[in-house]
């Protein structure tokens, strides 16, 4: 049995619930059974492995743990991990990947093996690092991880001449949207996509319901035009307009009802470079630009997309005039081409979901 991919799902509960720390998960295995499964808590609250030292169905002496992500060993809002699992009888350590947080880079590792807890990395791991991979990106890259995703019929559009969208994938590929954006710190999306669409931009489960964690909705509108009844504007303490010029009613309005903005000008647009160094700064690390065909095609355009999501539906919408997914100033050779590198396919019903990451 894959033990440490069943503690991947575990982390996968986590997703949205303990930021800013990871989302890990944990089992506690003996004679080849789960005696104990947990995953990380909000900020201040267990980490995944005290989760599962807590929820033992037996003793943990002689236990073999699996977790995706290295042990802890540093003193935050709670006590080291190491500290405990070297205490719990548990005596081998199964891991995922090694965590790039300097304050542990394989501090943990080393303080299990000196215990004479024998400490092997898993097999088989390349759905952990995809897990973690903006994670990884944060701390090696010093900047956000950024993905780009967009929904398209199989001739690349994204709506028709009209400027209808409503839907050209199906329900189980907008339900995996939801989970992406779930997952995200941030959405970006132009004031077009606002004025055309009106979303609510928010991450919602199958039911309907929110998820828990909610992303900063980020609105790029150069010159303030977007209308204040819009849906995002419920709720002005998750929604951030990124601005190049306000008018003086405007920036009033904004203030009486606590609409939260910034200007970030450059030329007659938004500076987006200015706008990613902004949320850094605010720890925003997992970035997902969502359109409309001109904010997408500017984020490419700075090289700025670390991953892409493509979902392509098996219609055709055609016409010179139906936007494309991808604007900006395209490639004028196929010389200067944008080629998706360790690409997958998934099947969502009829649809299909194509992820990659951009050559540079």
């Amino acid at each position: 049995m894959d033990f440490l991919n069943l503690a991947l799902d575990q982390a996968k509960l986590a997703v949205g619930l303990c930021f800013p720390n990871p989302a890990v998960g944990a089992l506690i295995v003996k004679n080849n059974v789960v005696i104990g499964s947990g995953f990380t808590q909000q900020p201040g609250e267990n980490h995944a492995e005290i989760m599962a030292l807590e929820n033992l169905s037996e003793s943990s002496n002689n236990a073999t743990l699996y977790v995706t992500l290295e042990p802890c060993s540093h003193m935050g809002k709670t006590p080291p991990c190491v500290e405990k699992i070297i205490t719990s009888g548990i005596t081998k350590v199964v891991y995922g990947i090694e965590d790039p947080n300097p304050k542990v880079s394989g501090s943990g590792l080393r303080k299990l093996r000196d215990a004479n807890i024998t400490v092997e990395k898993g097999e088989n791991t390349s759905l952990i690092k995809t897990f973690y991979e903006a994670y990884i990106h944060n701390h090696k890259q010093q900047k956000p991880f950024i993905s780009a995703k967009f929904a398209a019929s199989l001739d690349g559009k994204i709506a028709t001449s009209s400027g209808e969208s409503k839907w050209i994938t199906n329900e189980l590929s907008r339900n995996k949207a939801h989970e992406i954006r779930a997952a995200s710190d941030v959405i970006i999306v132009g004031i077009n996509t606002i004025i055309k669409d009106n979303p609510l931009l928010t991450a919602r489960k199958e039911d309907g319901n929110e998820y828990e964690h909610q992303p900063l909705r980020v609105i790029l509108d150069s010159n303030c035009n977007i209308p204040i009844e819009s849906n995002v504007m419920n709720n002005p303490t998750n929604t951030l307009i990124a601005y190049n010029q306000i008018s003086e009613d405007k920036n009033k309005l904004f203030k009486q009802k606590g609409i939260n903005s910034i200007k970030l000008p450059k030329e007659n647009i938004v500076d987006i470079n200015e706008l990613i160094s902004f949320l850094y700064s605010k720890s925003k690390y997992q970035i997902l630009v969502e359109g409309g065909s001109e904010t997408l095609g500017s984020f490419f355009n700075l090289n700025l997309i670390d991953k892409v999501y493509a979902f392509i539906a098996p219609i055709l919408i055609g016409g010179q005039n139906s936007p494309s997914a991808i604007g900006g100033f395209g490639a004028n050779s196929m010389s200067d081409i944008i080629k998706l590198e360790n690409t997958n396919l998934e099947n969502y019903d009829s649809d299909l979901l194509l992820t990659g990451y951009p050559n540079r």
